[in-house]
Protein backbone atom coordinates (compact mmCIF):
# COMPACT_ATOMS: atom_id res chain seq x y z
CA UNK A 1 0.00 0.00 0.00
CA UNK A 2 2.52 2.35 1.17
CA UNK A 3 4.50 1.55 -2.68
CA UNK A 4 1.83 2.86 -4.20
CA UNK A 5 0.97 5.65 -2.29
CA UNK A 6 5.01 6.48 -2.96
CA UNK A 7 4.90 6.17 -6.74
CA UNK A 8 0.92 8.31 -6.71
CA UNK A 9 2.75 11.08 -5.33
CA UNK A 10 5.66 10.92 -7.20
CA UNK A 11 3.60 10.96 -10.15
CA UNK A 12 2.37 14.48 -9.33
CA UNK A 13 5.60 15.99 -8.22
CA UNK A 14 6.80 14.87 -11.80
CA UNK A 15 3.55 16.61 -13.24
CA UNK A 16 4.98 18.26 -16.58
CA UNK A 17 9.11 17.36 -15.63
CA UNK A 18 11.14 17.22 -18.54
CA UNK A 19 14.80 16.21 -18.70
CA UNK A 20 15.85 19.08 -20.40
CA UNK A 21 15.07 21.05 -16.58
CA UNK A 22 17.97 21.66 -14.27
CA UNK A 23 17.72 21.05 -11.16
CA UNK A 24 16.83 24.29 -9.36
CA UNK A 25 13.96 24.11 -12.09
CA UNK A 26 13.02 20.50 -10.93
CA UNK A 27 12.96 21.09 -7.22
CA UNK A 28 10.60 24.29 -8.15
CA UNK A 29 8.47 22.52 -10.06
CA UNK A 30 7.76 19.70 -7.17
CA UNK A 31 7.51 22.30 -4.80
CA UNK A 32 5.05 23.81 -6.91
CA UNK A 33 2.92 20.58 -7.82
CA UNK A 34 3.48 18.98 -4.25
CA UNK A 35 2.09 22.68 -2.59
CA UNK A 36 -0.66 22.70 -5.48
CA UNK A 37 -1.78 18.94 -4.15
CA UNK A 38 -1.29 19.44 -0.07
CA UNK A 39 -3.88 22.73 -1.12
CA UNK A 40 -6.18 20.62 -2.79
CA UNK A 41 -6.17 17.88 0.22
CA UNK A 42 -6.58 20.79 2.83
CA UNK A 43 -9.59 22.40 0.60
CA UNK A 44 -11.28 19.15 0.71
CA UNK A 45 -10.85 18.75 4.64
CA UNK A 46 -11.90 22.11 5.15
CA UNK A 47 -14.98 22.05 2.85
CA UNK A 48 -16.31 18.53 3.82
CA UNK A 49 -15.79 19.40 7.93
CA UNK A 50 -17.59 21.84 8.02
CA UNK A 51 -20.37 20.78 5.81
CA UNK A 52 -20.29 18.09 8.36
CA UNK A 53 -21.60 20.57 10.94
CA UNK A 54 -24.24 21.84 8.95
CA UNK A 55 -22.24 25.57 7.54
CA UNK A 56 -21.73 25.29 4.16
CA UNK A 57 -20.54 28.81 3.94
CA UNK A 58 -17.48 27.04 3.77
CA UNK A 59 -18.04 25.88 -0.07
CA UNK A 60 -16.42 29.22 -0.89
CA UNK A 61 -13.04 27.62 -0.80
CA UNK A 62 -13.82 25.78 -4.00
CA UNK A 63 -12.18 28.56 -5.81
CA UNK A 64 -9.11 27.92 -4.44
CA UNK A 65 -9.34 24.24 -5.38
CA UNK A 66 -9.78 25.50 -9.05
CA UNK A 67 -6.62 27.88 -8.84
CA UNK A 68 -4.33 24.40 -7.77
CA UNK A 69 -6.15 22.81 -10.35
CA UNK A 70 -5.19 25.51 -13.05
CA UNK A 71 -1.72 25.35 -11.57
CA UNK A 72 -1.23 21.86 -12.42
CA UNK A 73 -3.14 22.27 -16.29
CA UNK A 74 -0.30 24.92 -16.73
CA UNK A 75 2.77 22.74 -15.09
CA UNK A 76 1.33 19.85 -17.31
CA UNK A 77 1.51 21.82 -20.60
CA UNK A 78 5.12 23.21 -19.56
CA UNK A 79 3.84 26.17 -18.71
CA UNK A 80 6.28 26.44 -16.12
CA UNK A 81 6.52 30.66 -15.22
CA UNK A 82 2.34 30.81 -16.46
CA UNK A 83 1.85 28.32 -13.27
CA UNK A 84 3.99 30.07 -10.84
CA UNK A 85 2.49 33.74 -11.27
CA UNK A 86 -1.27 32.15 -11.35
CA UNK A 87 -0.55 30.39 -8.24
CA UNK A 88 0.69 33.23 -6.58
CA UNK A 89 -1.00 36.83 -7.87
CA UNK A 90 -4.34 35.41 -8.92
CA UNK A 91 -4.56 33.03 -5.88
CA UNK A 92 -3.84 36.43 -3.78
CA UNK A 93 -7.08 38.03 -5.61
CA UNK A 94 -9.16 35.05 -5.07
CA UNK A 95 -8.33 34.61 -1.62
CA UNK A 96 -8.59 39.10 -1.17
CA UNK A 97 -12.11 38.62 -2.37
CA UNK A 98 -13.18 35.82 -0.17
CA UNK A 99 -12.05 37.08 2.49
CA UNK A 100 -13.98 40.93 2.14
CA UNK A 101 -17.07 38.72 0.99
CA UNK A 102 -17.14 36.35 4.31
CA UNK A 103 -15.25 38.60 6.87
CA UNK A 104 -13.75 37.58 10.45
CA UNK A 105 -13.52 34.08 9.01
CA UNK A 106 -9.57 33.54 8.95
CA UNK A 107 -9.31 33.40 5.47
CA UNK A 108 -6.98 36.58 5.04
CA UNK A 109 -4.72 34.53 6.82
CA UNK A 110 -4.46 32.26 3.66
CA UNK A 111 -2.37 35.74 2.65
CA UNK A 112 -0.04 34.95 4.77
CA UNK A 113 0.69 31.74 3.40
CA UNK A 114 0.64 32.96 -0.06
CA UNK A 115 2.85 35.39 1.00
CA UNK A 116 5.54 33.05 2.80
CA UNK A 117 5.26 30.60 -0.35
CA UNK A 118 6.13 33.26 -3.00
CA UNK A 119 9.48 32.45 -1.66
CA UNK A 120 9.75 28.91 -2.63
CA UNK A 121 8.24 28.91 -5.88
CA UNK A 122 9.57 31.84 -7.76
CA UNK A 123 13.74 31.60 -8.66
CA UNK A 124 13.78 35.39 -9.36
CA UNK A 125 13.94 38.17 -6.52
CA UNK A 126 11.70 40.83 -8.41
CA UNK A 127 8.66 38.08 -8.39
CA UNK A 128 9.57 37.02 -4.35
CA UNK A 129 9.02 40.52 -3.68
CA UNK A 130 6.53 41.49 -5.59
CA UNK A 131 4.47 38.57 -4.41
CA UNK A 132 5.42 38.66 -1.10
CA UNK A 133 4.66 42.59 -0.88
CA UNK A 134 1.24 42.14 -3.01
CA UNK A 135 0.53 39.88 -0.25
CA UNK A 136 0.80 41.90 2.63
CA UNK A 137 -0.59 44.27 0.94
CA UNK A 138 -3.61 42.83 0.31
CA UNK A 139 -3.88 42.08 4.04
CA UNK A 140 -3.52 45.03 5.54
CA UNK A 141 -6.01 46.11 3.07
CA UNK A 142 -8.28 43.64 4.65
CA UNK A 143 -7.74 44.92 8.02
CA UNK A 144 -8.47 48.28 7.28
CA UNK A 145 -11.74 47.46 5.29
CA UNK A 146 -12.64 44.94 7.98
CA UNK A 147 -12.02 48.22 10.61
CA UNK A 148 -13.67 50.85 8.80
CA UNK A 149 -16.83 48.78 7.53
CA UNK A 150 -19.35 48.07 10.21
CA UNK A 151 -19.24 43.93 9.77
CA UNK A 152 -22.94 41.65 10.85
CA UNK A 153 -22.27 38.40 12.10
CA UNK A 154 -24.26 35.40 10.47
CA UNK A 155 -25.50 33.55 13.76
CA UNK A 156 -25.47 30.20 11.82
CA UNK A 157 -21.66 30.70 11.11
CA UNK A 158 -18.86 29.50 13.84
CA UNK A 159 -16.40 31.97 13.12
CA UNK A 160 -14.00 31.55 15.62
CA UNK A 161 -14.29 27.25 14.97
CA UNK A 162 -13.68 28.63 11.55
CA UNK A 163 -11.05 30.61 11.85
CA UNK A 164 -9.38 28.57 14.26
CA UNK A 165 -9.56 26.07 11.33
CA UNK A 166 -8.61 28.40 8.07
CA UNK A 167 -5.31 29.18 10.26
CA UNK A 168 -4.19 26.00 10.96
CA UNK A 169 -4.80 24.79 7.23
CA UNK A 170 -2.25 27.90 6.04
CA UNK A 171 -0.09 26.71 8.76
CA UNK A 172 -0.24 23.27 7.91
CA UNK A 173 0.04 24.16 3.89
CA UNK A 174 2.84 26.45 4.62
CA UNK A 175 4.35 23.49 6.33
CA UNK A 176 3.87 20.68 4.05
CA UNK A 177 4.80 23.15 1.43
CA UNK A 178 8.20 23.53 3.20
CA UNK A 179 8.55 19.41 3.96
CA UNK A 180 7.99 19.06 0.11
CA UNK A 181 10.84 21.22 -0.58
CA UNK A 182 13.22 19.90 2.08
CA UNK A 183 12.40 16.30 1.01
CA UNK A 184 13.07 16.96 -2.66
CA UNK A 185 16.62 19.02 -1.08
CA UNK A 186 17.43 15.95 1.17
CA UNK A 187 16.71 14.02 -2.60
CA UNK A 188 18.73 16.06 -4.72
CA UNK A 189 22.17 16.19 -2.19
CA UNK A 190 21.53 12.10 -2.00
CA UNK A 191 21.96 12.21 -5.73
CA UNK A 192 24.66 14.62 -5.77
CA UNK A 193 26.44 12.97 -3.06
CA UNK A 194 25.89 9.73 -5.39
CA UNK A 195 27.30 11.85 -8.20
CA UNK A 196 29.99 12.89 -6.24
CA UNK A 197 30.84 9.37 -5.44
CA UNK A 198 30.66 8.39 -9.08
CA UNK A 199 33.03 11.03 -10.13
CA UNK A 200 35.37 9.82 -7.41
CA UNK A 201 35.63 6.09 -8.53
CA UNK A 202 35.50 7.65 -12.25
CA UNK A 203 38.77 9.83 -11.20
CA UNK A 204 40.59 6.51 -9.76
CA UNK A 205 39.43 4.63 -12.58
CA UNK A 206 41.12 7.74 -14.75
CA UNK A 207 44.15 7.67 -12.41
CA UNK A 208 44.87 3.87 -13.31
CA UNK A 209 44.13 4.24 -16.64
CA UNK A 210 46.03 7.20 -17.01
CA UNK A 211 49.09 5.16 -15.43
CA UNK A 212 48.28 2.00 -18.16
CA UNK A 213 48.30 5.21 -20.93
CA UNK A 214 51.26 5.92 -19.49
CA UNK A 215 52.99 2.47 -19.55
CA UNK A 216 51.73 2.06 -23.53
CA UNK A 217 53.11 5.52 -24.43
CA UNK A 218 56.67 4.12 -22.63
CA UNK A 219 56.14 1.04 -25.10
CA UNK A 220 55.54 3.04 -27.85
CA UNK A 221 58.34 5.28 -27.51
CA UNK A 222 60.59 2.65 -27.39
CA UNK A 223 58.78 1.08 -30.73
CA UNK A 224 58.91 4.46 -32.29
CA UNK A 225 63.05 5.02 -31.18
CA UNK A 226 63.64 1.25 -32.46
CA UNK A 227 61.73 1.37 -35.85
CA UNK A 228 63.50 5.13 -36.15
CA UNK A 229 66.72 3.41 -35.83
CA UNK A 230 65.43 0.84 -38.18
CA UNK A 231 64.36 3.33 -40.98
CA UNK A 232 67.84 5.37 -40.23
CA UNK A 233 69.17 2.05 -40.99
CA UNK A 234 67.38 1.46 -44.43
CA UNK A 235 68.13 5.21 -44.96
CA UNK A 236 71.92 4.82 -44.47
CA UNK A 237 71.72 1.81 -47.11
CA UNK A 238 70.08 4.08 -49.63
CA UNK A 239 72.32 6.89 -49.08
CA UNK A 240 75.20 4.56 -49.79
CA UNK A 241 74.06 1.55 -52.15
CA UNK A 242 71.38 3.75 -53.76
CA UNK A 243 71.03 6.54 -56.09
CA UNK A 244 68.08 8.88 -55.20
CA UNK A 245 67.15 12.72 -55.69
CA UNK A 246 63.49 14.29 -54.98
CA UNK A 247 62.22 16.26 -58.42
CA UNK A 248 59.09 18.92 -58.91
CA UNK A 249 56.35 18.13 -60.92
CA UNK A 250 58.43 19.87 -64.02
CA UNK A 251 61.36 17.33 -62.83
CA UNK A 252 63.35 20.16 -61.70
CA UNK A 253 66.02 18.45 -59.06
CA UNK A 254 65.79 19.75 -55.65
CA UNK A 255 67.65 17.10 -53.46
CA UNK A 256 70.04 14.75 -54.48
CA UNK A 257 72.23 12.37 -52.76
CA UNK A 258 75.50 11.44 -52.04
CA UNK A 259 76.34 8.49 -54.97
CA UNK A 260 74.46 10.17 -56.95
CA UNK A 261 76.75 13.50 -57.28
CA UNK A 262 79.59 11.02 -57.30
CA UNK A 263 78.57 8.63 -60.36
CA UNK A 264 77.56 11.78 -62.57
CA UNK A 265 80.61 13.55 -61.14
CA UNK A 266 78.50 16.86 -60.74
CA UNK A 267 77.94 18.78 -57.22
CA UNK A 268 75.06 18.90 -54.97
CA UNK A 269 75.13 22.96 -55.85
CA UNK A 270 75.05 22.13 -60.01
CA UNK A 271 72.43 19.53 -59.82
CA UNK A 272 69.91 21.71 -57.56
CA UNK A 273 67.66 23.17 -59.84
CA UNK A 274 68.26 22.01 -62.83
CA UNK A 275 65.93 19.51 -64.74
CA UNK A 276 66.58 15.71 -64.91
CA UNK A 277 66.99 15.40 -67.93
CA UNK A 278 70.71 17.10 -67.45
CA UNK A 279 71.67 13.14 -67.49
CA UNK A 280 69.84 12.48 -70.70
CA UNK A 281 72.36 10.28 -72.35
CA UNK A 282 70.45 11.01 -76.07
CA UNK A 283 67.25 11.87 -78.01
CA UNK A 284 65.74 8.65 -77.04
CA UNK A 285 66.17 9.50 -73.30
CA UNK A 286 64.85 12.68 -73.88
CA UNK A 287 61.44 10.93 -75.52
CA UNK A 288 61.46 8.86 -72.79
CA UNK A 289 61.28 11.65 -69.79
CA UNK A 290 58.56 12.83 -71.37
CA UNK A 291 56.49 9.86 -71.23
CA UNK A 292 57.26 9.53 -67.98
CA UNK A 293 56.38 12.85 -66.26
CA UNK A 294 53.18 12.27 -68.33
CA UNK A 295 52.69 8.71 -66.47
CA UNK A 296 53.66 9.97 -63.30
CA UNK A 297 51.38 13.29 -63.83
CA UNK A 298 48.64 10.21 -63.20
CA UNK A 299 50.08 9.54 -60.35
CA UNK A 300 51.48 5.94 -60.59
CA UNK A 301 54.73 4.85 -60.13
CA UNK A 302 56.83 4.35 -63.26
CA UNK A 303 60.51 1.85 -63.36
CA UNK A 304 62.40 1.37 -66.81
CA UNK A 305 66.21 1.31 -67.38
CA UNK A 306 67.74 4.55 -68.53
CA UNK A 307 70.74 5.37 -70.17
CA UNK A 308 72.40 8.77 -68.75
CA UNK A 309 75.70 10.78 -69.35
CA UNK A 310 78.21 11.51 -66.59
CA UNK A 311 79.73 15.23 -66.42
CA UNK A 312 82.35 14.25 -68.43
CA UNK A 313 80.36 12.99 -71.27
CA UNK A 314 80.46 9.25 -70.08
CA UNK A 315 77.39 7.14 -70.25
CA UNK A 316 76.15 5.16 -67.14
CA UNK A 317 72.93 2.65 -66.90
CA UNK A 318 70.58 2.67 -63.81
CA UNK A 319 67.27 0.63 -63.03
CA UNK A 320 65.29 3.80 -62.06
CA UNK A 321 62.09 4.28 -60.00
CA UNK A 322 59.98 7.15 -59.74
CA UNK A 323 57.58 7.38 -56.99
CA UNK A 324 54.85 10.45 -57.09
CA UNK A 325 54.88 11.95 -53.55
CA UNK A 326 50.67 13.24 -52.80
CA UNK A 327 50.01 15.98 -50.23
CA UNK A 328 47.16 15.59 -47.82
CA UNK A 329 44.69 16.35 -50.63
CA UNK A 330 45.87 13.48 -52.93
CA UNK A 331 47.69 15.99 -55.39
CA UNK A 332 51.22 15.14 -56.71
CA UNK A 333 53.39 17.85 -55.11
CA UNK A 334 57.44 15.46 -55.69
CA UNK A 335 58.41 12.86 -57.63
CA UNK A 336 61.43 10.80 -55.50
CA UNK A 337 63.58 8.85 -58.03
CA UNK A 338 65.50 5.87 -56.68
CA UNK A 339 68.18 4.21 -59.26
CA UNK A 340 70.44 1.05 -58.94
CA UNK A 341 73.73 0.84 -61.24
CA UNK A 342 73.39 -1.72 -64.09
CA UNK A 343 76.01 -0.31 -66.17
CA UNK A 344 78.04 -3.26 -66.24
CA UNK A 345 75.16 -5.57 -67.20
CA UNK A 346 74.08 -3.14 -69.93
CA UNK A 347 77.49 -3.35 -71.83
CA UNK A 348 77.75 -7.09 -71.13
CA UNK A 349 74.46 -7.52 -73.40
CA UNK A 350 75.84 -4.76 -75.53
CA UNK A 351 78.83 -7.15 -76.38
CA UNK A 352 76.77 -9.87 -76.50
CA UNK A 353 74.42 -8.43 -79.12
CA UNK A 354 77.68 -6.67 -81.00
CA UNK A 355 79.11 -10.62 -80.78
CA UNK A 356 75.90 -12.26 -82.17
CA UNK A 357 76.37 -9.79 -85.20
CA UNK A 358 79.52 -10.95 -86.19
CA UNK A 359 79.14 -14.18 -86.12
CA UNK A 360 76.05 -13.69 -87.82
CA UNK A 361 78.19 -11.82 -90.74
CA UNK A 362 80.94 -14.57 -90.12
CA UNK A 363 78.72 -17.45 -91.22
CA UNK A 364 76.98 -15.37 -94.12
CA UNK A 365 80.32 -14.72 -95.76
CA UNK A 366 81.26 -18.55 -95.16
CA UNK A 367 78.42 -19.90 -96.67
CA UNK A 368 78.39 -17.32 -99.47
CA UNK A 369 82.20 -17.47 -100.36
CA UNK A 370 83.63 -20.28 -98.55
CA UNK A 371 80.70 -23.32 -99.11
CA UNK A 372 80.17 -22.39 -102.67
CA UNK A 373 83.41 -23.47 -103.95
CA UNK A 374 82.99 -26.28 -101.65
CA UNK A 375 80.09 -27.37 -103.33
CA UNK A 376 81.70 -27.36 -106.88
CA UNK A 377 84.84 -29.41 -105.75
CA UNK A 378 82.36 -31.87 -104.37
CA UNK A 379 79.81 -32.15 -107.55
CA UNK A 380 83.57 -33.21 -109.20
CA UNK A 381 84.41 -35.52 -106.96
CA UNK A 382 81.15 -37.19 -107.19
CA UNK A 383 81.23 -37.06 -111.29
CA UNK A 384 85.10 -38.86 -111.22
CA UNK A 385 83.57 -41.47 -108.64
CA UNK A 386 80.61 -42.30 -110.78
CA UNK A 387 82.62 -42.41 -114.05
CA UNK A 388 80.87 -39.98 -116.06
CA UNK A 389 83.88 -37.80 -116.78
CA UNK A 390 86.12 -38.87 -119.98
CA UNK A 391 89.91 -38.97 -119.80
CA UNK A 392 89.76 -35.99 -122.59
CA UNK A 393 87.71 -33.76 -120.00
CA UNK A 394 90.25 -34.03 -117.10
CA UNK A 395 91.96 -30.80 -117.84
CA UNK A 396 88.89 -28.95 -117.76
CA UNK A 397 88.28 -30.83 -114.88
CA UNK A 398 91.67 -30.16 -112.86
CA UNK A 399 91.30 -26.36 -114.44
CA UNK A 400 87.79 -26.32 -112.35
CA UNK A 401 89.28 -27.30 -108.97
CA UNK A 402 92.63 -25.15 -108.93
CA UNK A 403 89.88 -22.59 -109.44
CA UNK A 404 87.23 -23.68 -106.70
CA UNK A 405 90.50 -24.39 -104.38
CA UNK A 406 92.16 -20.82 -104.91
CA UNK A 407 88.26 -19.13 -104.44
CA UNK A 408 88.16 -21.10 -101.11
CA UNK A 409 91.35 -19.90 -99.86
CA UNK A 410 90.53 -16.24 -100.91
CA UNK A 411 87.63 -16.60 -98.78
CA UNK A 412 89.35 -18.44 -96.15
CA UNK A 413 92.11 -15.48 -95.56
CA UNK A 414 89.40 -12.78 -95.89
CA UNK A 415 87.26 -14.25 -93.17
CA UNK A 416 90.64 -14.29 -91.15
CA UNK A 417 91.32 -11.01 -91.36
CA UNK A 418 87.45 -10.28 -91.35
CA UNK A 419 87.58 -11.61 -87.50
CA UNK A 420 91.36 -10.38 -86.50
CA UNK A 421 89.76 -6.59 -87.78
CA UNK A 422 86.46 -7.55 -85.18
CA UNK A 423 88.50 -8.94 -82.90
CA UNK A 424 91.16 -6.06 -81.95
CA UNK A 425 88.77 -3.31 -82.62
CA UNK A 426 86.37 -4.83 -79.54
CA UNK A 427 89.38 -5.13 -77.43
CA UNK A 428 90.09 -1.61 -78.34
CA UNK A 429 86.86 -0.52 -77.30
CA UNK A 430 86.58 -2.44 -74.04
CA UNK A 431 89.76 -1.03 -73.07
Amino acid sequence: MSGKISTYWNAILCIGDLDTLGYKERIRLKTLNGFSFISLLFVAIFILSFVAVGSFSALQALPIALVMLGVQWLNARHQFETAKIFMVFFLILVVLVMAMADRRTGTEYVLLAVACSSILIFDDLIKISLGFFLALACFAFYIWYDTVYLFIPDPTVPYQYMKSVVVSVSAGAVTAQLLVFRSLINTYADDLQLATNKVVATNEELKTTNEELQSLTGQLDWIVKQKSKELQSYLDAINVHVYSAVTDTHGTILKVNEPLTTVTGFTQEELVGKNFSTFSADQQSLSLFNDLFVSLANGKTWRGEVKNKRKDGSCFWIDMVVIPLKNDKGIVNYFLTLALPITERKEAEEQKEKTSKMLENIAFRASHKVRGPIARIQGLMNLLDQGHIQLNEIGTITTFLKTSVNEMDAATRELTVFVNTHYESEVITLN
